[in-house]
């Protein structure tokens, strides 16, 4: 199949799922690192039988966690690509539940401001690392990405990692580097009613909610653990170290409650800390988040 247009750029596994499919409100760090939606053109399709899922496409590019803007600013173009293979997917096995691909992109990007340079924020969406004004993209930046899923009856594990590297300058003194942040994390769920949960989310409680009867629908405990690290090398030139962290650590724990098909309730709890970030090379403070979500899909 071939799309043009915007669209999800073929990176980030948990950026990928549908938004009603994801088990935590916020992504986690990987998906800081990973380009959101791009505008550009995509081929996609699966074979052997549905076991193989591949996508290449070529972009306008976009920063790290971000969506790409209506125009492309530098000129330059993205190359994005993965492949995803789910090799018992038709046995009946307690393997037909593995997924596992590599996926990444290549482009250049050049230019200074938020449109060619990142900000990472934490799953509580507060922003903990910015480069410092004067620094431009100026060069290559490429991102690689091994990925994998597990889900077997109730119980679901999703895990990636993910590198990018930007050829950065800061014009005032001619300084160049390449930065290479590096993000992971390992996301755990499962559900206590009893259906199946899957990388698409659980599809349909066995007994949907419904006033005055006894159905209450599918509930699921999740938990999530991971780490965002700056490159050592951002700092002190191209990043205030007094300023912004060199790592955040995150863990989450939340229950989804889906009442129905195609509604659910999300309560989430996310504590980060901080390597880094305040004056004098202190820690910053840690981040402690508490968010709920009501969600209808249609």
């Amino acid at each position: 199949m071939l799309r043009i247009g915007k669209t999800k750029s073929p990176v980030g596994l948990e950026r990928l799922q549908a938004s009603n499919a994801t088990e935590a409100i916020e992504l986690g760090f990987p998906s800081e690192l990973a380009p959101g939606r791009d505008i550009g053109v995509q081929l996609q399709g699966e074979f052997a039988k549905s076991t193989v899922n591949y996508a290449v496409g070529i972009y306008n590019g976009t920063v790290d966690g971000r969506d790409a803007t209506t125009t492309n600013p530098d000129n330059n173009f993205e190359y994005a690509g993965r492949v995803f293979v789910e090799p018992w997917k038709n046995d009946a096995s307690a393997l037909s539940g593995l997924g596992f691909g590599i996926a990444g992109s290549q482009g250049d990007k050049e230019g200074a401001g938020n449109n060619f340079l990142p900000r990472y924020r934490t799953p509580g969406q507060v922003q903990f690392f910015n480069y410092r004004t004067a620094v431009v993209a100026d060069g290559e930046q490429t991102r690689w990405s091994p990925q994998a899923y597990y889900y077997r009856n109730a119980f679901g594990l999703l895990g990636e990692y993910i590198s990018s590297k930007q050829e950065v300058r800061l014009p005032t003194t001619g300084a160049r580097e390449a930065i290479d942040n590096r993000a992971w994390q390992l996301l755990a769920g499962f559900v206590l009613t009893g259906e199946d949960a899957g990388y698409r989310g659980v599809a349909r409680p066995n007994h949907p909610f419904t006033v005055g009867s006894a159905g209450w629908g599918a509930w699921e405990l999740v938990a999530r653990y991971g780490e965002l690290e700056i490159d050592e090398d951002a700092f002190p030139v191209f990043a205030d170290p007094n300023a912004v962290a060199q790592r955040a650590k995150s863990w989450a724990l939340g229950v989804n409650w889906y009442l129905t098909g195609n509604f659910k309730l999300v309560a989430n709890y996310t504590q980060t800390d901080f390597d880094g970030g305040a004056a004098a090379g202190a820690d910053r403070e840690d981040e402690k988040a508490f968010f709920t979500r009501a969600q209808f899909s249609f």
